[in-house]
């Protein structure tokens, strides 16, 4: 197995780990209700972090258009730790599998449909398979290509 697989499924178990452990987003946003927890006004926080109460308000509004290095500040500021994570939906190998299969399926229909013209269709399941297994050898990368 190679290394990349190997880190891969360790950061799986990871993924896994912080799903369990993910909270869902309050009604009225991290910043506001942080902010609210500690008793800190609007205008508090735009002090500490030296900028206008407006833009405390407006950041409150609006906070998934902040840039990380601003919610980093406006956390240290009040006192707390900014944490951010991309996290896949499914197992990262079924992301990888699935996308072989997809692109496989395309290569083999492009196959059929220039062999359909001849009437000499492919055997599809076996065939999809080694298309598969041809694809997820090796570099990986080629199945995100859109041409075969």
């Amino acid at each position: 197995m190679d290394n990349k697989k190997i880190l891969r499924r360790s950061y799986q178990k990871k993924f896994d780990a912080f799903k369990k452990t993910i909270i869902d987003k309050p009604p009225q946003g991290w910043l506001k209700t942080i902010r609210e927890f500690l008793g800190m006004t609007t205008t508090q926080l735009a002090k500490k972090l030296e900028i206008s109460q407006p833009r405390i308000v407006a950041m409150e509004k609006n906070e998934k258009n902040i840039k990380i290095s601003t919610m980093e500040r406006i956390a240290d500021a009040l006192n707390c730790d900014f944490s951010y994570a991309i996290v896949p939906r499914e197992n990262i190998d079924d992301i990888i599998y699935n996308q072989a299969r997809r692109k496989a399926q395309k290569i083999l229909n492009k196959v059929n449909k220039n062999m359909g013209l001849e009437n000499q269709l492919a055997q599809t399941d076996d065939l999809l398979k080694d298309i598969i297994e041809e694809l997820l050898d090796g570099n990986i990368s080629r199945i995100w290509d859109d041409e075969e």
